[in-house]
């Protein structure tokens, strides 16, 4: 009875070892590019990419198997340029409609986020400022690659407006604070926490807007994960993988959790 025993547990033990040693499938790559330059919802803190927007696609890839999602932090236009191209498979987080046709599939949403025009105290600007009339011959300040609103796009395109581009929110404020831009177009909260980040940086605290006056609200527009067409076609198993974020996305949405980390945000004072 014992010799019977032994022998199964050795020809148990022995399948066990051969199964072990199989090579094991190795999860699929993914790169998304990540805007690096946009808290609190994408950003780079400690050399690794931050915000809430990476928190929720970092969760919702763990529930994904077979798959393993690398992000890369890197300036928007930048970005914008490797998605088209299809030199990484997608990125995040980019508005939805406004003239990109190469974007071939939208998955999310993220987020419902409120552009909005903060403007200097002397300007006289606010809430309730007409558009587009009170705002002729002002100079706006905006993220360097970022398509806010048809709104804005339509009145730079009338030359109503005079752009100015920017790396980042930080140096927005900064010209904001010293009269070189009139106003500045972006989240509400993205610039509320911007301006709480420059402002407990003792480099660019002086730099900064006294406080942000209330803003004119442009539009509302949703954040996504965008997808190229070009990278589609590389790599048609990546429809896979967008179907099964799309999902687990929903599935935060669902229980509450992406709505608790952008309401955590939204209750910080700038």
């Amino acid at each position: 009875m014992w010799r019977r025993s032994l022998s199964g547990w050795l020809a148990c033990w022995g399948l066990g070892a051969a199964l072990a040693a199989e090579p094991q499938p190795q999860p699929q790559p993914v790169v998304l590019a990540v805007d690096d330059a946009y808290p609190p919802y994408s950003l780079v803190e400690n050399e690794q990419p931050a915000g809430l927007y990476v928190q929720l696609v970092q969760r919702a890839a763990q529930a994904i198997p077979g798959w393993q999602l690398r992000l890369v932090p890197m300036p928007w236009a930048r970005a914008l340029m490797a998605a088209e191209q299809g030199q990484v498979d997608g990125f995040l987080p980019p508005y939805r409609g406004l003239g990109r046709e190469w974007i071939a599939s939208y998955v999310g949403p993220l987020h419902r986020e409120e552009v909005i025009l903060s403007c200097r105290r002397q300007t006289a600007l606010g809430p309730a400022s007409q558009w587009p009339a009170d705002f002729v011959g002002k100079r706006i300040g905006v993220m360097r690659g970022y398509l806010l609103s048809q709104q804005l796009s339509d009145a730079f395109a009338r030359q109503l407006l005079t752009k100015t581009e920017f790396r980042n929110a930080r140096d927005a404020l900064a010209a904001l604070a010293s009269a070189q831009i009139d106003c500045y177009a972006n989240d509400r909260i993205s610039i509320e926490s911007a301006y709480r980040l420059a402002k407990a940086d003792p480099l660019w605290a002086k730099r900064m807007p006294e406080q942000l006056e209330p803003g004119l609200v442009l539009a509302t527009q949703t954040a996504w994960v965008g997808f190229s067409a070009q990278s589609l076609a590389k790599r048609p198993e990546l429809q896979e993988f967008v179907r099964a974020l799309d999902m687990q996305l929903a599935r935060l949405r669902n229980s509450g959790e992406a709505g608790r980390l952008i309401e955590g945000e939204r209750g910080k004072s700038p």
